[in-house]
């Protein structure tokens, strides 16, 4: 594209057309098609006569600009996403992590300045913090038991260590993983190959608590907004990041039940609970 906005063809500098459509190619490959010119058009009229094949569902037929599992599955990753930030936010409110809170991680490798301390040490001492931001970057596919992002230490906040004003600023924080929540991130799930996982063993950083709350709450109402979760379906679901119908997630029709009806307070967070796993017969 030029300055313009005209097209601009990059083998005759021609505007009105590109490489894909120039005469001259076509006009090289007539006269000799064994040519560079003539073997350049004669791919692109290979590439154009090729079946289309989508990139998201890998279908003939069409390309993922059309792909209808692609435009259902947007629709319901923005749905999901939307119900599972605003019961975080209320979770957070419920539970008092907001600006100020005091929390207490008894899962976290920090830094003191003796060096570094690790969970299994045995004079292993659980550091308190303060919570100084509360803008989560949670996924809702943390949501969804068995998933990769439900296996892995999610981020969610981070808390600056009492007692460290001495140490560097990298060294004063501690990050803080999306713990598991009855109802919100369930503890239990079935993994890739049909043993049952505890995420709570699996991942660090996920078993802290607060332990005095804090005075300002999390303002959620731009981070679950439809314009927000709009552009992160739309960075999700980019050719780039080679998403596909087969890594495709949701939650399940019990979850955003449960989710909707706590979101709405018609049960409170004491009543909310994981879905009951299936019997294990090995």
């Amino acid at each position: 594209m030029s300055w313009s906005g005209t097209v601009r063809c990059s083998n005759c500098y021609t505007e009105g057309h590109n490489v894909r459509g120039c005469p001259e190619l076509k006009k090289a490959w007539a006269k000799d098609p064994n040519s560079y010119q003539g073997r350049m058009w004669a791919r692109y009229m290979a590439q154009k006569a090729a079946p289309k094949t989508c990139s998201y569902c890998y279908q003939e037929g069409h390309t993922r600009a059309g792909c209808v599992d692609l435009k259902t599955h947007k629709q319901t990753y923005q749905e999901d996403a939307i119900l599972f930030r605003k019961a975080l936010a209320k979770w957070m409110r419920d539970s008092g992590l907001g600006i100020g809170a005091l929390v207490r991680a008894k899962d976290v490798q920090y830094y003191t300045s003796e060096g570094h301390v690790y969970p299994n040490n045995a004079d292993y001492i659980p550091p308190v913090g303060l919570i100084i931001n509360t803008t989560p970057s949670a996924n809702h596919y943390t949501a969804v038991s068995g998933s990769g992002e439900w296996m892995s230490n999610q981020g969610l906040l981070s808390m600056e260590l009492l007692g460290t004003a001495h140490l560097d600023s990298y060294r004063r924080h501690v990050g803080l993983a999306l713990p598991c929540i009855p109802g919100i991130v369930p503890r239990m799930g079935k993994g890739w190959h049909d043993g049952f996982i505890d995420r709570a063993e699996r991942c660090s950083g996920v078993d802290w608590e607060v332990v005095s709350p804090g005075h300002i709450h999390f303002d959620a109402t731009d981070w679950s907004s439809p314009k927000e979760v709009a552009t992160v379906a739309k960075a999700h679901f980019a050719r780039a990041n080679e998403e596909t119908r087969s890594s495709f997630q949701e939650l399940t029709p019990e979850q955003r039940t449960q989710l909707r009806e706590y979101v709405n307070g018609e049960i409170e967070l004491s009543e909310m609970k994981d879905a009951e796993l299936p019997n294990n017969d090995t």
